[in-house]
């Protein structure tokens, strides 16, 4: 995961007028009406008869306001049981997170909510973490970063849940809010690949890198996700796509039924680590079903390859029925005229001062 050139020039140069200090940034909570259609809040899903109550290994009169550290306790029987429910209550967690071995279902009841504490210092400081794992379901996922913690934190990572090098992994209904990082991050940090990743039904909201990130996947499904509020450090997307390395992996990915809402950019696609001298050439496939931006500096950004490169990835991309609302800047912002990657774009509807300007076939 890295800031390449592209959205350093995106953000520091063509933006710089609204980004460079924090008067130009203004939060607006999320309309409760636009969060419910995407996240409904707590599902009430039956627990297996074979489910743990992490409850059971917190000591008799546990702390129920998030002010004792249980980490150690529930890494132990995270890795002992199968199947956990985690407390109904809060529960504070510091910056070891809590790691997710194979073949484990997570709940999180209705009152829970993980409290993360840090700080974040650097990579691999995330807060849900799903490392070189298989077969793991993490149910009503309710997370709570430390982005508003006083203490000294460092780096861009941190992410609320984040899914290195793993297979079959199911995220369904969550809510995370305040990381120091991204919301949740799919992918690898050193050239593998997340396979058969499904990320649905959720509400993520003031990441301080982006909302979601992506790296390297194979299919990838992201449907049904509210993204608000995304500021901080660069790129601040809603949603990034961006291999870190030549030998990741962008195939299958599917985006369907996303609202970005008030971040300073919408969807970012950057395909730079893929131009690289005397490689094969990369082959990527994305879709973008139903998406919706409303109020970015740039509803959709891509930085493909330079002109001037020896090698460029290839492949389609391909964004259809979406909305783009009130951009600050522009609908779509593009580091190059000629991409070997095909972009399709099918009905896609812009409006600026709420008034429709164009949609495009």
């Amino acid at each position: 995961m890295k800031t390449t050139a592209f959205f350093k020039t995106l953000f520091l140069c063509l933006v710089v007028s609204q980004l460079s200090n924090a008067q130009s940034y203004d939060y607006i909570s999320a309309p409760k009406q636009l969060v419910s259609m995407y996240y409904k809040g707590y599902s009430n899903y039956t627990f297996p008869k074979d489910s743990y109550n992490l409850e059971k290994s917190l000591p008799g009169s546990p702390n129920k306001n998030a002010t004792v550290d249980y980490t150690q306790k529930l890494q132990d029987a995270i890795n002992k049981y199968p199947v956990v429910i985690m407390p109904n209550f809060p529960v504070l967690i510091n910056s070891s997170g809590l790691m997710i071995p194979s073949n484990r279902i997570i709940y999180f009841n209705k009152y829970s909510k993980v409290m993360f504490k840090g700080p974040a210092k650097g990579r691999l400081n995330d807060i849900i973490k799903v490392y070189n794992a298989s077969n793991v379901k993490i149910y009503n996922a309710n997370i709570v970063g430390s982005r508003k913690e006083k203490s000294d934190q460092a780096g861009e990572w941190s992410a609320g849940i984040c899914i290195l090098n793993s297979a079959n992994v199911e995220v369904y209904n969550f809510q995370i809010k305040d990381t120091w990082g991204d919301g949740v991050f799919v992918g690898s940090e050193d050239g593998k690949v997340s396979s058969n990743i499904v990320v649905k039904n959720g509400w993520i909201d003031y990441a301080r890198r982006d909302g979601i990130s992506i790296t390297s996947a194979n299919n990838l499904h992201i449907d049904s996700v509210f993204i608000s509020n995304t500021y901080g450090t660069l790129p601040m997307n809603g949603i990034q796509i961006e291999p870190s390395l030549y030998n990741e992996t962008l195939k299958d990915v599917n985006l369907s039924n996303i609202y970005t809402f008030n971040n300073p950019g919408g969807l970012g696609i950057n395909l730079q680590a893929f131009s690289i001298k005397n490689n094969p050439q990369k082959q990527v496939s994305i879709t973008m079903q139903n998406y919706t931006d409303d109020g970015s500096n740039y509803s959709f950004g891509t930085s493909i390859n330079d002109d001037n490169s020896i090698q460029n990835p290839a492949g389609t991309i391909t964004i259809t029925n979406a909305v783009w609302k009130n951009p600050k800047k522009d609908f779509y912002w593009r580091n190059s005229s000629k991409y070997n990657v095909n972009i399709v774009f099918d009905k896609i509807k812009k409006y600026k001062n709420n008034k429709l300007i164009n949609t495009e076939n």
